[in-house]
């Protein structure tokens, strides 16, 4: 059977004698976790096991899963998987993540019914490879209400051994610090790395444990085996290693279950626990924006999912027996009703500019919270039913029938509207608080959305035709600008298949990135209008620009623009303001006194042959504005993305 081996923290050289294969002679076997000293049972020491469960499948989930991460622009994907979803997007290795008897291990460890299966890594791992001395962040994420309650699973699948295996400090889950924070100079993931090396680590951080969590805390190496799982508390100090003498690849699975009412984020590189959320900050550095797939057990059944607005909302669902997310198609939003509702107002080059700008905060409108539409239940969510809406501009120009944006106010936990589709390109804004952008997908994976959170000063850009919805999270009150437009050529076939999503962030900050990569994702040309996005500090003068070929849309994040147009006056546009300057109409640009303000400058150009199709490329971090640019290069050039 599957055995512990106990390795006593004075490792002397008689304990770690080098053989030929540099690998260290181990002693002390122990049967089971529950032979570790502990006065609580095994879950007192962090870790539980072994147990057996079916690895029916395996070669599937590990096959299924390496289509996905390679294959996943092709399959309908929006981005590349979160890389611990594989139990979201493969249904083989669902099956192991879900099968019963591992189910009843998670809810008698946890102490819940109510869990989800947050992440699930497919791990294969060559001969004489290591991983680092760490901490699951997945255990930390939530601080405020989740703080190790998480556990890991490991199941070993094919090629395990007690020298292919991992080592564990038992009882070192009470630790305040992540493991990899003790250890300095480690490398992530290596090969050919010095095994003793990784025990020496394993014993220095056994004496520090004794030290500050438990007097029982020891260094332990799973004597693993095939189709023989291990749990353990995710907060676990851990390692892992492949030095089989048998030479064998090694594959395995490992997931994270954790109760439901745990709000599930990525992680942007923790090397420590993250700062506890305030009420200005909701998501502490390390915390990621992306809300990867999660499963609840218990499916819409869930008493979190049952639970108020807030509750429901809070993770990235996904119900594997029920239904595909619906699309609504809501008469009033279908894009030839906007066509004419934009068919009343021209916007040409003699169009008086002063007519085109707008203020978006005039008269602290911004700050204002939105009231209440009478008799609507304010935890229900609605559609429509909370938000305050101010129409901007609504017209056409000659390369564009449909210009159109407005600025939005949603209360806290209410969706703008349900999730819908519409034929128009569409950008949005955030001004104020925190926007979850949900955009459902294609093929095998419409079950799973893509979800994540876009925060004030983030501008975003997605085609219409997605079904998406946007919801209010996190703050009182969310506020945004959304842009619609359309070209007068149709979107053509090709690209109405291919999904993308793009964000900027922080454009209202000197530290933008909108010209570094916000998704891993490639955008198209539209072939209605092409789009290019730029922007930076307005430092200097700008002389007239008369008779640019395209039109333009101007957004002021930060400071004041002075501009001028035909009739040579110059005014003042303040942020957050908008500025639509017309192909072909004349305009002049200057920073108002004070700090240079900054201008992110939208570009809407025709293509020149109809239908055209061409891959937006990624821009590096050379090709930002310099200061003083505002505008962004001519049709076809690279877009950040």
């Amino acid at each position: 059977g599957a055995r512990l081996l106990l390795i006593d923290s004075m490792l002397t050289a008689a304990v770690l004698v080098a053989t030929t294969a540099a690998k260290p002679q181990l002693a002390q076997l122990l049967s089971r976790a529950t032979d570790l000293e502990t006065s609580g049972g095994d879950t007192t020491s962090g870790i539980h096991g072994p147990f057996p469960l079916s690895t029916d499948g395996w070669r599937e989930c590990v096959a299924g899963w390496e289509h996905v991460q390679k294959k996943w622009k092709s399959l309908g994907l929006i981005a590349h998987p979160y890389p611990k979803s594989a139990h979201a997007h493969v249904p083989a290795c669902r099956a192991l993540a879900m099968q019963p008897a591992l189910l009843r291990e998670m809810r008698a460890v946890i102490g819940t019914d109510d869990l989800i299966v947050a992440t699930m890594s497919v791990l294969v791992k060559e001969v004489g490879w290591e991983h680092r001395w760490h901490t699951d962040v997945e255990n930390a994420i939530d601080r405020t209400r989740c703080n190790d309650t998480s556990w890991t699973v490991w199941l070993p699948l094919d090629g395990a051994a007690p020298d292919s295996s991992m080592l564990m400090v038992s009882h070192s889950h009470g630790a305040r610090d992540f493991a990899q924070a003790k250890l300095h100079k480690q490398c992530k993931v290596c090969e050919g790395g010095d095994f003793s090396s990784l025990w020496r680590r394993g014993g220095q951080l056994a004496k520090v444990a004794r030290r500050e969590v438990s007097p029982h805390a020891a260094l332990v190496q799973l004597a693993a085996a095939d189709t023989q799982a291990w749990a353990f508390r995710g907060a676990t100090w851990h390692a892992s290693f492949n030095n089989a003498s048998s030479r064998k690849t090694r594959a395995a699975v490992q997931m994270h279950f954790m109760p439901t009412r745990c709000k599930f984020r990525s992680d942007s590189g923790l090397e420590n626990a993250p700062e506890l959320p305030t009420s200005e900050r909701q998501r502490p550095p390390g915390i990621g924006v992306v809300l990867p797939p999660v499963i609840p057990l218990q499916g819409k059944a869930s008493a979190t999912l049952r639970g108020s607005g807030e509750e429901a909302t809070q993770n990235n669902w996904m119900f594997p027996d029920e239904p595909e997310p619906a699309v609504v198609d809501a008469t009033f939003d279908r894009t030839p009703k906007r066509k004419r509702d934009c068919a009343a107002a021209t916007f040409a080059p003699d169009t008086p500019l002063k007519s085109l700008a707008h203020d978006l905060n005039a008269g602290g409108w911004v700050d204002k919270l939105c009231k209440l539409k009478s008799g609507v239940d304010a935890g229900a969510g609605i559609v429509d039913k909370s938000k305050c809406k101010t129409h901007q501009l609504t017209g056409h120009s000659a390369g564009a029938p449909i210009m159109e944006y407005h600025t939005s106010k949603l209360r806290k936990n209410f969706a703008a509207h349900e999730m819908r589709t519409h034929e128009e390109i569409e950008l949005v804004y955030v001004l104020r608080g925190s926007i979850l952008i949900s955009l459902k997908q294609r093929g095998e994976h419409t079950k799973t959305l893509y979800r994540r959170t876009l925060d004030a000063g983030d501008l975003a850009y997605y085609p219409g035709w997605q079904p998406h919805s946007l919801l209010s999270v996190e703050h009182a009150q969310a506020v945004y600008l959304a842009i619609r437009f359309l070209g007068n050529q149709p979107v053509s076939v090709e690209e109405r298949e291919t999904d993308s999503v793009v964000v900027w962030r922080r454009s209202d900050t000197a530290e933008s990135d909108l010209a570094e990569a916000g998704q891993p994702t490639r955008l198209r040309h539209s072939s209605s209008l092409h789009l290019s996005v730029s922007g930076g500090e307005l430092r200097g003068p700008h002389g007239s620009t008369a008779g640019a070929g395209h039109d333009q849309l101007l957004l002021a994040t930060r400071g004041e623009v002075l501009y001028g147009g035909a009739d040579g006056k110059m005014r003042t546009l303040t942020a957050p303001g908008t500025l639509f300057v017309p192909a072909g109409a004349p305009l002049t640009l200057s920073p108002a006194p004070g700090p240079p303000p900054l201008l992110v400058s939208i570009n809407f150009t025709e293509p020149r042959r109809r239908g055209t199709v061409r891959g937006l490329q990624q821009a590096s971090t050379d090709g930002a504005p310099s200061p003083g640019a505002v505008h962004p290069a001519a049709a076809g050039a690279a877009v950040p993305r």
